[in-house]
């Protein structure tokens, strides 16, 4: 027939019947629940009746076709489908329709790839009744039309719905439908569809940069509404519960295991690099860094890459994804050479429109580093010493030193310039000015904690092989005031000595530390006055002497004053009385005598550093309760400010940090396993030819035992899949498992002294300064600087002019009996000989004038740092007699 004449009327009557069937179906789907879901060719059924009836007359071919889809979206029939939908979830199992394609599915696959095409006229539909708002919100509403997944998934579709939503959805989130239950957010569910869809939409070649913006802003505004969802391994939260702001209570949302599996198994390793691969498309990774800036799209491209994967860092477990981003994507190279150009340029560009919300008016870098930084400290971890310092992966030691001075700029800003932040948890997806200043201070305060770590992290690296100063850590504002304000607990620079000690110099933190153990020492000084205890030890027996009464002790008894007296080979109690000297004395050999290796607690790497003997239980029966007791012997001899030589492993003063050991720490303690493990990480054939399995052989004085690194390890073969678990398992039990329970009774001996937060403000090597001082030579001419002269002697006496060129000419190791002759201790104050209590003092001796004086050996009074020298006449007299007394180790007798 010939429709133009009556075209208008037909339209109307069509548009009119195909309401009428979807509002026949929708008035009575609880009666028709068990004929919802028919295919084509059951068409004895009513619903089909009317539901193929609708397929027809929408049919795009049919002239009408456009005014009847843009009929039924104004009478909002989205709405009615979703309550249709889930009618029949209720009534059948997940599960799909197994082959067949339902007359209902095929209706909506119509109705949506209608919207959108060039030929559409419909006017735009209210969001809140969109095809985005009813059925997308649905929970797995793929699994239930798998046909209508493959229509939604064209990029043509995706493009034009996803542009939608992120037009409405950021702004009207409140108009999406009712939570289904608590388990089922809406938010939630809409995440796990469009999740869903999306790898397949961005795989396909014609794929556009917006589309890929697009996906990402609504994604990013969708998972940050999300609550975290926890795996067995998930990272610690940065900040303890203690700590979050408590208003109106929150309740906890929890979501349906299923559908956290949905959003998590969709954020894959596919997923990812197709993300990052249709974003960066156009970007390089290996510009010129003194061009210009970057452009407006480079700009939208990282500001979605980040925003993205800032939320999915809350949100997901990250050891999901680290890996992926970090080796498989050009997320390192392409955010570094974003953030070393804008650096130098010092000109950070402001985020797009659509990603404005999370950070408002907060500088530009903080988003890019919120990503950059978990990343590339995920690559430190793995990256090997060869790879960061000759090959210098990832980065180059000079981009390295560049990142150094980017993160303590950026992190100097957080901390002290920018106002305090307060981290928040329980999120909201409502749009106010209180959400937005919270996403800001969320984001501020992950970075503030991740930057932290990374310089902590690189600080070690510069430890093991220096490749910048260590001034270059350190902030440029820290100044007088600061460091007055970082001794007081509870004050902002002392928040940033916890969080940040290396922005500090050492120097500054040692005073805060000796004058925190001061104050300390003076509040049981005064107690211990009345209640000092005495020690009587045998010089042949000092260990065992020192243990039995030193363990008796209280904490409180620790830390205030012990006196000590020594007995000799002969029984008999030696003349020095104990001020202070004999105890510094005292303290030098007992920890001299228990760390020998010869004593089999500790053992010595090929660099002679010590750490705890693994097979320390095969020698000594009470071995944990010596850990124990050493621990407090160290923590003792820190407490009242004594150097002791006793040169430890660093990964082993690392459990004094509770940190844990990893492959980079490897070739301290055993060279050659490091050196096969490598080798078996670079290996280019096939590693299971090698015939290696996930055990590994402990060789203790000749016993050997086989230890499993994984249950049932000695039937997990090492391939070129798990060769990087492999190396990985083999240093953790080499590094940290053998010495777990001898590293654990030793801190727990040592923290009785010695506070966490006290240690923390050091780095390993810094920790080995405070135990050991500085390994360089004596510094005879500060030592003469800070020097006191009594009876009859000054500076320009010529037996003084004498003495110190004598002392100048000793060996470093005679000038260390010196100093232990005068001090008690061979080794001088970490800071300087400014800071010796009391100062050095050279005292002629009494009744030195006669001839049979200037026979006598020169003696000392350790507790007062005192020198007691005969005015000897001539440089070798005064040098013999030194020479003699400090080498008579004659304990105190010569006092």
């Amino acid at each position: 027939m010939d429709y133009s004449p009556s075209h208008s009327l037909v339209a109307y009557r069509l548009k009119r019947l195909s309401f009428a069937c979807i509002q026949a179906i929708h008035q009575n789907r609880k009666q028709l629940k068990d004929q919802l879901l028919m295919a084509p060719e059951e068409a004895t059924a009513s619903t089909t009746i009317l539901l193929q009836t609708l397929f027809l007359f929408l049919d795009p071919k049919l002239p009408w076709a456009c005014k009847a889809v843009g009929y039924l979206m104004q009478r909002n029939v989205f709405f009615l489908f979703r309550e249709v939908i889930l009618m029949v979830k209720e009534n059948i199992s997940a599960g799909g329709s197994f082959g067949k394609i339902y007359t209902l599915e095929r209706v909506l696959a119509l109705m949506i790839s209608h919207v959108g095409q060039s030929t559409c006229v419909c006017s735009n539909v209210d969001s809140q009744w969109s095809f985005s708002s009813q059925i997308l919100t649905i929970p797995f509403i793929w699994q239930l039309f798998p046909y209508l997944k493959v229509v939604f998934a064209s990029w043509r579709l995706t493009l034009h719905y996803t542009n939608k939503m992120v037009l409405c959805v950021q702004n009207h989130a409140s108009l999406l439908p009712t939570d289904i239950s608590n388990k089922f957010p809406v938010y939630a569910c809409l995440l796990g569809n469009i999740l869903e869809t999306a790898g397949a939409a961005l795989s396909q070649p014609d794929c556009s940069f917006e589309m890929a913006m697009d996906l990402a802003a609504v994604t990013t505004f969708l998972l940050d509404a999300l609550p975290p969802i926890k795996s067995s391994s998930r990272e610690s939260p940065t900040v303890a519960e203690d700590d979050m702001i408590i208003g109106d209570e929150i309740e906890e949302i929890v979501l349906d295991s299923n559908l956290e599996q949905q959003i998590t198994n969709a954020i894959d390793s596919r997923f990812l690099l197709q993300l990052t691969n249709v974003l960066f498309g156009g970007i390089s990774a290996a510009c010129d860094p003194h061009n210009e800036g970057p452009d407006d799209k480079e700009v939208a491209a990282i500001t979605a890459a980040c925003a993205f994967l800032h939320v999915t860092f809350n949100t997901l477990p990250l050891e999901r994804i680290m890996t992926v981003l970090a080796y498989r994507t050009e997320l390192v190279p392409v955010l570094w050479n974003f953030i070393k150009r804008c650096h130098h340029n010092q000109k950070w560009s402001p985020l797009p429109e659509r990603f404005s919300y999370l950070l408002g008016d907060a500088p530009g870098w903080l988003l890019p580093l919120a990503v950059f930084c978990p990343v590339y400290k995920h690559m430190l971890m793995i990256v090997d010493n060869e790879e960061f310092y000759e090959q210098e992966k990832p980065l180059s030691l000079k981009d390295v030193r560049c990142l150094i001075v980017i993160l303590r700029q950026a992190l100097w800003q957080l901390l002290w310039v920018i106002p305090s932040v307060h981290p928040t948890y329980g999120k909201s997806i409502s749009n106010t000015s209180a959400h937005k200043r919270q996403l800001v201070e969320t984001i501020q305060n992950r970075v503030g904690t991740v930057v932290s770590e990374l310089l902590s992290q690189l600080q070690d690296w510069n430890n093991r092989r220096q490749f910048t100063p260590p001034s270059d850590f350190h902030a440029d504002g820290v100044n007088d005031f600061f460091i007055s304000q970082a001794a007081v607990e509870g004050s902002k620079a002392h928040d940033i000595l916890k969080q940040a000690p290396f922005l500090i110099p050492f120097t500054s933190r040692v005073k805060i530390f000796t004058s925190q153990l001061a104050s300390v020492r003076q509040r049981h000084g005064a107690h211990g006055v009345f209640t000092r205890n005495r020690f009587r030890i045998r010089r042949d027996h000092i260990l065992e002497d020192a243990y039995n009464q030193m363990s008796q002790l209280p904490e409180e008894d620790l830390r205030g004053l012990i006196r000590v007296t020594f007995v000799n080979e002969f029984g008999v109690e030696e003349a020095g009385i104990d001020g202070g000297g004999i105890f510094k004395d005292f303290m030098e050999n007992i920890t001299r005598a228990a760390f020998d290796v010869q004593y089999g607690l500790f053992k010595g790497t090929a660099d002679h550093l010590l750490y705890p003997n693994p097979g320390s239980g095969m020698i000594h029966e009470q071995h944990l309760q010596f850990f124990h007791f050493l621990g407090t012997l160290l923590a003792k001899a820190m407490f009242e400010g004594i150097l002791v030589d006793i040169p430890f492993a660093t990964f082993f003063l690392s459990k004094l940090k509770q940190k844990y050991n990893y492959l980079n720490d490897l070739p301290s303690l055993d060279p050659e396993l490091y050196r096969h493990l490598i080798f078996l990480k670079h290996y280019k054939g096939d590693i299971s030819g090698l015939e290696l399995y996930f055990v590994i052989v402990n060789n203790e004085y000749g016993e050997q035992t086989e230890e499993e690194l994984l249950p049932g390890g000695k039937n997990i073969r090492v391939t070129n899949e798990n060769v990087i678990t492999f190396i990985h398992l083999v240093s953790n039990h080499r590094l940290n498992f053998q010495i777990r329970q001898q590293s654990s009774h030793f801190l727990r001996g040592f923290q009785q002294l010695m506070q966490k937060d006290w240690i923390d403000m050091f780095n390993e090597h810094e920790l080995q300064l405070l135990i050991s001082g500085s390994l360089d030579s004596l510094d005879v001419d500060d030592l003469r600087c800070h020097t006191n002269y009594a009876g009859g002697y000054h500076s320009e006496h010529y037996v003084i002019d004498m003495f110190w060129e004598v002392l100048k000419s000793f060996s470093l190791e005679n000038q260390k009996k010196f100093l232990k002759f005068v001090t008690g201790c061979s080794r001088g104050p970490l800071l300087g000989f400014k800071y010796l209590e009391p100062l050095f003092c050279i005292q002629r001796a009494a009744g030195s004038a006669s001839e049979e004086a200037l026979d006598r050996l020169p003696t000392s009074a350790t507790c007062m740092n005192l020198l007691k020298l005969p005015p000897y006449r001539s440089k070798e007299q005064l040098e013999a007699k030194l020479m003699y007394a400090i080498n008579a180790d004659a304990g105190f007798d010569l006092s």
